[in-house]
């Protein structure tokens, strides 16, 4: 795509007056440049419910609205904890991140999409048949009430999650409520704790003797005396900053950007701080802090930031004279 402007306007369809609603995420097919199809993860009132629906691009670049085919619907009752991210595998399946809904018992019930890492294989989606089901998803052929679209569960609001583009590892950023936040490496078919555990403290807190064996661990579980609400990361695969190649690249909303080592057999406890409260710089000037809302990669494994002001931001390494101004530098702004 060349050109700049509006790809697709849902205003009017997509409720966002509340909380963290609104239109979540989009991506584009693996096959986009010969199928033109997008999909798009959004909220809805009335009821309320969250809608992952497949669009097609036309040669205009512009997405016509009935072109929408609707492949899934969530129902909830909250307008918090929607989840929720898409992104292809290279597997060619589709991968969703679904909230609990601010309901934390459906984390746990595998007959609920809710509070899960759902895949799907969208590639002969059709109004009958919206998608399959991949058949080793862990759960493809049970007959026990299980929803086969579940590849883990146990999420309390992944907002954000990455695909190491090298290993294939799933991460995943899980938003804490009043004392964890949570980093968990994907494993396939297992519960991932909430609300058992938030990160790798029994839930509530003061609760003794949770069980920890039947659920999977995270890699890092922090205390909001550091990390207070993350926001997605990726394991940085760049050729830009050497330095920080194979490092997990995380985000945090209030407090900028960190890093962990993905390799590290223990739980991660402490953050090892990349660029504190960062302030945005334009020419010689220093702006406001930036509060960062996701993370994401481009083809090459360079990392960028988004805002919800509508900036866009690239991660590179500065000059020494320039490094105490910040690691950051506008590359869009769409207000």
């Amino acid at each position: 795509m060349q050109s700049s402007g509006i790809l697709l306007d849902l205003t009017d369809a997509v409720y966002s007056a509340d909380w963290e609603e609104g239109l979540l995420s989009m991506v584009f097919d693996p096959d986009y440049f010969n199928n033109r199809y997008a999909y798009v993860f959004y909220s809805l009132d009335n009821p309320k419910r969250s809608r992952l629906s497949r669009f097609t691009v036309n040669l205009d670049n512009i997405v016509g609205r009935s072109s929408e085919l609707t492949l899934l619907e969530i129902p909830k009752t909250s307008n918090s904890h929607n989840g929720g991210m898409l992104q292809f595998g290279t597997d060619g399946f589709l991968y969703i991140s679904v909230s609990d809904g601010y309901q934390v018992d459906d984390a746990q019930d595998l007959s609920d999409l809710k509070g899960s890492l759902l895949r799907l294989d969208t590639r002969n989606a059709s109004e009958k048949a919206p998608y399959d089901i991949p058949p080793d998803n862990p759960f493809a052929n049970n007959n026990e009430g299980i929803r086969p679209e579940i590849l883990a569960w146990g999420f309390r609001n992944p907002w954000r999650f990455s695909i190491d583009a090298l290993t294939g590892h799933i991460f995943v950023e899980d938003v804490g409520d009043n004392h964890q936040e949570e980093i968990s490496r994907i494993e396939v078919g297992k519960n991932h704790g909430w609300q058992i555990l938030k990160g790798d403290q029994c839930y509530p807190p003061g609760t003794e003797n949770c069980d920890k064996e039947s659920t999977m661990l995270p890699i890092a579980s922090l205390e909001h005396t550091f990390i207070r609400s993350v926001i997605g990361g990726y394991v940085y695969r760049g050729e830009d900053i050497p330095w920080l190649r194979g490092q997990y690249v995380y985000g945090d909303y209030f407090r900028g950007l960190f890093q962990l080592d993905p390799a590290e057999p223990s739980i991660q406890h402490f953050p090892q701080v990349l660029v504190y409260k960062p302030r945005i710089q334009h020419g010689e000037e220093l702006e406001e802090v930036i509060s960062f809302s996701s993370l994401t990669e481009d083809a090459v494994g360079e990392l960028y930031a988004t805002s919800l002001s509508g900036a866009v931001y690239k991660l590179q390494h500065l000059s020494p004279s320039k490094e105490l101004k910040g690691f950051f530098r506008a590359i869009g702004d769409f207000r």
